[in-house]
């Protein structure tokens, strides 16, 4: 045991030398050089002291011998402190100085022969604590001192001393022997504590570091690759639009709703993704502005109510006629919030119905810019949730009940995200739950007022907004109009040529900022559509170029950012960026002809008063029609498919156009 406990003790100490080596060389020195002052003012303070106070005080031979001995050590001790040393070069220079000085004292203690020695002991004891050194050093130098004592006491002390001193020696070398070990582990455990400390912390540091270029990498990953993937769904988005816009082909318009509520999904799962990945990095921040919550409730049912049907669920909307309809907060985010809770519920709701209802209530006085608490819920007849998979609900990446839910869409991302964005609006998500019979998921939100008017009737806002969601109506020409649209997707620039063929606008493309630029230093134009995100220059850098351009004839013109990253308060920040205004991609028809009408020149608009857009059927029907009468063979080939449209020039383009993107050939 004794054994073990000296290797464990020879380890540490090796460890701290290893660590603590150059440290000990210079406050060896600092304290060496210190103590040649100290020791010198001291002695000569002693001398005159005695020399002024005791009568016939005799100064013996040896105190000479001692003084020069510190003159010598205090000589050493400045020349050694300016120059680099190494461990064993200072070891031997200061044992062989501090070993001349306590000679010294041996000296002046045995020059009485009947007094006691007081100096050797005492200062025996203070190397161990002034001078840092390996324990066998210490021991070796206390014994080389004690044995020279012992000598000397032997040769000129009376025999009465002899015993005293030799006891003194004894004890001054048991008392040097503890005080060794004690202050030595003290040092080697602070110096290694330390060490570890700082080890640990730079690993910490390191770690931390590691982490948050990790977070950014993902995060910036996560935000490349949705602006990857939402680039080409955004492109079959808008193409969509234009098939549903001019054709009434009833098997092209059902495959068109199709691949609008499927694109429209994925979309959603990409952004679920981000904002997870936003609120995780912390870089989701709120965007209040002023909004209609009637419209907002409206557009809500109108997202989720055909698919509802769809699962023969009736969905019930209760609004508090009397609640305020002008509020004040980050909308978009509100939106989010509810469509997740309502299209889980419908998700997991069979039969029965989904209960949307919207309250309020206030505390404290009504003023037009006060707060109102809005109160949500939502109410399904669904599967329910099991008591011990609540603490589950809001994990992220979490589905319950995967076996039984495995055909349920999802990414059991939803939930979570519903919870940190109410976090965010410090509010929270409140569920009740008994399993096998439904749910209710309900919380409360403080909003601004800045309309006290009450929201009425809900249903009258929502017929208004599905009146404006029926078939296209054209809202302006303007054929001597110039636009520039500028998009690194060649299939955007077709979809917004076509969105706009019918107000005859003359419209200019250009792939990229550089390309842009030349052709804006070159032509006049009367509104510039610029595409945020784009390889090489993207938008904010081509506006900046095109704002700093005193030369160039469209320094001050309008500008419309394009961005797929739309979001709450994303006008003002494209506002304050420089741009008059955004709109969001996919890009839709209407949102395009009112941000047309709202820049462009006045005296070059003519409106048509929303005259009715004529739809045509393709000039060749597809081989699927009712009113072929058999099919000799069944393609599968999007290639065949398309030469069954090669009569109609525009969708045979269309069509030729999302087969490139999509790298099929014939």
């Amino acid at each position: 045991m004794i054994k073990e406990a000296l290797a464990e003790y020879k380890e540490k100490e090796h460890q701290y030398f290893e660590l603590c080596r150059n440290d000990n060389i210079k406050k060896n020195i600092s304290v060496q050089k210190k103590m040649s002052v100290i020791a010198g003012a001291i002695f000569l303070t002693l001398l005159i002291l005695a020399k002024l106070i005791i009568r016939d005080f005799y100064i013996h031979p040896f105190y000479y011998l001692y003084l020069g001995i510190m003159i010598l050590f205090f000589v050493v001790s400045q020349f050694v402190s300016n120059r680099e040393l190494s461990y064993k070069t200072m070891r031997t220079e200061s044992l062989f100085m501090y070993g001349m000085l306590y000679f010294g004292m041996i000296l002046i203690d045995c020059a009485h022969s009947e007094a006691p020695a007081v100096l050797f002991p005492f200062f025996i004891i203070l190397f161990v604590i002034i001078y840092i050194d390996e324990i066998w050093i210490y021991l070796l130098f206390e014994i080389v001192m004690c044995a020279s004592f012992g000598v000397c006491v032997f040769i000129s002390k009376t025999e009465l001393y002899i015993s005293r001193d030799i006891f003194s020696i004894i004890s001054s070398f048991l008392v040097t022997g503890l005080i060794a070990v004690f202050v030595q582990n003290l040092r080697i455990n602070a110096a290694i504590n330390e060490a570890n400390l700082t080890k640990f912390s730079q690993r910490a540091a390191v770690a931390e570091a590691e982490a948050i270029a990790a977070n950014n990498a993902k995060s910036q990953f996560l935000s490349q690759m949705s602006h990857e993937i939402r680039t080409p769904i955004n492109a079959i988005l808008g193409m969509n639009e234009l098939i549903l816009r001019e054709y009434e082909d009833d098997n092209l318009l059902k495959y068109a709703h199709n691949i609008k509520s499927a694109g429209t999904t994925l979309l959603a799962l990409i952004n679920d993704v981000l904002d997870f990945s936003k609120i995780e990095a912390g870089k989701m921040e709120l965007y209040k502005v002023e909004y209609d919550l009637a419209r907002l409730i409206a557009e809500l049912v109108s997202m989720v109510d055909e698919r509802a049907r769809n699962k023969g669920l009736e969905l019930k909307v209760t609004v508090n006629e009397k609640m305020p309809h002008l509020l004040f907060g980050d909308n978009v985010r509100l939106k989010q919030i509810i469509l997740n809770i309502l299209t889980n519920a419908i998700k997991y709701t069979e039969q029965g119905m989904i209960h949307l209802d919207v309250d309020y209530f206030v505390s404290g006085h009504l003023d037009v810019n006060g707060m109102v608490d809005i109160k949500i819920s939502v109410s399904d007849t669904g599967i329910g949730i099991r008591e011990a998979d609540m603490e589950r609900l809001f994990s992220p990446f979490e589905r319950l009940e995967e076996v039984r839910n495995r055909n349920i869409e999802g990414t059991g991302l939803g939930m979570s995200i519903v919870q940190k964005l109410l976090g965010l609006m410090d509010s929270e998500l409140n569920v009740k739950s008994e399993y096998g019979k439904g749910s209710t998921f309900s919380f409360v939100v403080k909003q601004e007022t800045r309309s006290w008017e009450p929201i009425g009737d809900f249903n009258d806002a929502y017929e208004n907004l599905v009146k404006t969601e029926t078939d296209y109506k054209q809202l302006f020409e303007a054929p001597e109009a110039e636009v520039l649209i500028v998009d690194d997707n060649e299939i955007n620039l077709v979809v917004a040529k076509n969105l706009l063929k019918d107000t005859k606008v003359k419209i200019t493309t250009a792939s990229g900022g550089n390309e842009a630029l030349k052709i804006c230093n070159n032509k006049e134009f009367d509104l510039i559509l610029i595409d945020h995100r784009m390889p090489g220059m993207d938008g904010m850098e081509m506006l900046w170029r095109l704002r700093s351009n005193d030369k160039c004839p469209n320094q001050n013109k309008p500008t419309i950012a394009l961005t797929a990253n739309a979001f709450s308060g994303a006008r003002q920040v494209y506002k304050n960026s420089g741009f008059q205004d955004y709109l969001a991609k996919p890009i839709i028809g209407d949102a395009l002809e009112k941000v047309l009408m709202e820049y462009l020149p006045k005296d070059k608009v003519r409106l048509t008063d929303g005259k009715a857009y004529v739809k045509h059927k393709p000039a060749k029907a597809a081989k699927y029609d009712e009113e072929v009468p058999e099919v000799e063979e069944k393609k599968k080939n999007i290639g065949d498919i398309r030469e069954d449209y090669s009569d109609d020039a525009e969708l045979y383009a269309a069509i030729g156009l999302l087969m490139k993107r999509a790298s099929v050939s014939r």
